[in-house]
């Protein structure tokens, strides 16, 4: 069934709402779930798993990866929904355009921003706003429906701690013909430890300084394979198991050539290689990205950037970073980061 007019009006009706109840953590930030994200991104910052390293920076202890912000509170897709009602008006709505046929799901892009550090011990809970609705527009995936969430996230009794930003696309799969073969196994590496991949970054000790900044200065780049085991790990890490994302024959059918790599860790990688740059006591404070050509597996994912502004604000040094990430069908991601030099 083709949306109507009338149908999308009535979409529109959702902006403005809350997507849902308060959610929380299924438990406190703790140092053995921040390790194994860190594990499976290949983030060896030592302030996010050296207690001892990190009791001696300005943090005074172990803090989580920023980007880990939106995982805390993500939700098990594979559970059964809640019911519908005014209190869940974000599944009222995923069911509505069900219904007309838009029954896949990607994410498109997200703006976190991160007011303070989370530690070991903090309870995160996150409230959401559907913020925009926008279609019907066609998509290389197919005819779909953009839409926006507004959230965010609190610690403790309600203490505001970063908010983001995410929009996905909700769309009709069709048949998905690509100009450019994904690459197998065979066509990069005879070397079984390159199809398994080594991801594991360099351990940064010092922090840069805003004073050795200029604009135009390039960043290091980052090449990392991608591997079925980093894009299923990645997911699991940050507790997304849409099945887009682990299961090749789902994925197939929902118009992607193989399983592909989810944003959140996209936006961890994003967030590991803009860290390994600026150091352990760097503080970020901001990762906006927006996704491109997915990131299949047997693949190399080319992390590069640029400083493209800075500025001395209430004390702090902030720069600001220009990101693109590339693969062999193009681009995968390209974004910005905020990030407080000493």
């Amino acid at each position: 069934m083709t949306a109507t007019l009338e149908s999308t009006a009535d979409l529109l009706a959702y902006v403005g709402r809350a997507a849902g109840p308060l959610r929380h953590s299924p438990t406190p930030v703790d140092a053995g779930t921040i390790r194994s994200w860190c594990h499976a991104l290949g983030d060896s910052l030592p302030v996010y798993r050296d207690a001892d390293f990190a009791a001696r920076t300005r943090f005074g202890g172990i803090i989580a990866p920023p980007t880990m912000l939106q995982a805390w509170t993500m939700v098990d897709r594979r559970q059964a929904p809640p019911p519908a009602g005014a209190s869940s008006a974000e599944a009222e709505l995923m069911a509505k355009l069900a219904a007309h046929g838009y029954t896949a799901v990607v994410a498109t892009n997200s703006e976190q921003s991160y007011v303070r550090p989370l530690r070991p011990g903090d309870l995160v809970s996150s409230r959401s706003t559907i913020a925009d609705i926008a279609g019907p527009k066609r998509t290389a995936l197919g005819e779909g429906f953009f839409v926006t969430l507004q959230t965010d996230y609190l610690a403790g009794a309600g203490e505001l701690v970063g908010t983001m930003l995410f929009r996905s696309l909700r769309y009709r799969p069709v048949e998905r013909r690509s100009e450019k073969p994904v690459p197998r196994p065979a066509e990069i590496s005879s070397n079984p430890t390159d199809v398994v991949g080594r991801t594991i970054g360099p351990v940064v000790l010092e922090t840069r300084r805003y004073d050795d900044v200029a604009v135009g200065d390039e960043l290091p780049v980052l090449e990392i394979p991608l591997t079925p085991t980093l894009i299923i790990s990645g997911a699991v890490a940050s507790r997304d198991f849409n099945v887009l994302h682990h299961d090749r024959d789902r994925a197939v059918a929902a118009g992607a050539a193989d399983i592909f790599m989810n944003i959140l860790t996209t936006n961890g990688l994003v967030g590991r290689f803009v860290s390994e740059w600026a150091g352990p006591e760097a503080i970020v404070e901001r990762v906006a990205i927006r996704l491109g050509a997915p990131n299949y597996p047997y693949d190399t994912f080319r992390l590069s950037g640029r400083v493209s502004a800075r500025e001395l604000h209430a004390g702090r040094g902030l720069v600001e970073l220009d990101l693109r990430g590339t693969n062999s069908l193009g681009d995968h991601v390209t974004g910005s980061a905020t990030v407080a030099l000493p």
